[in-house]
């Protein structure tokens, strides 16, 4: 008898997991269908907030939604065509290599020495930046 209650236990948890993990994956993709944009909001180019927001933004884009990393403040380091590969910039290729986008501040540039930007990384401008800010489907995560 108690084989059967557990038996049956187990099959009640398999299935409210199940019915969970079904109504994420439809919320996940209602989002996406929805035309949901995320932009990173990246201000450091070091440590493990550069680390952390360029996994975020790659989970975000492995999962479907339309991503967007913008670079500021010291986060335009990262965009530096000379800088040296750390775990950021590897992860700010990888997430380019899954069709990224990547928009570099030019202003912050100019005043921290970043003259060239990496291959696949964008300058941006207020013609850019403000109607994806704006828009009512945008969700902004900063770093």
């Amino acid at each position: 008898m108690r084989s059967i209650a557990l038996i049956l236990t187990n099959l009640l948890a398999v299935l409210v997991l199940t019915i969970y993990a079904q109504e994420a994956h439809d919320k996940t993709h209602q989002a996406q269908k929805e035309g949901a944009i995320l932009v990173v909001n990246l201000t450091h180019d070091r440590g493990i907030s550069a680390e952390m927001a360029l996994t975020f933004a790659n989970i975000s884009l492995g999962r479907g939604y339309e991503t967007v990393v913008w670079l500021n403040s010291e986060g335009v380091r990262l965009a530096d065509a000379k800088a040296k590969e750390t775990q950021a910039i590897k992860l700010l290729r990888e997430f380019l290599s899954k069709g990224g986008k990547v928009y570099v501040c030019p202003v912050c540039a100019q005043k921290l020495k970043v003259e060239k930007i990496a291959s696949g990384t964008q300058w941006a401008n207020p013609d850019i930046i403000f109607p994806l800010i704006t828009q009512e489907k945008t969700k902004i995560v900063s770093w």
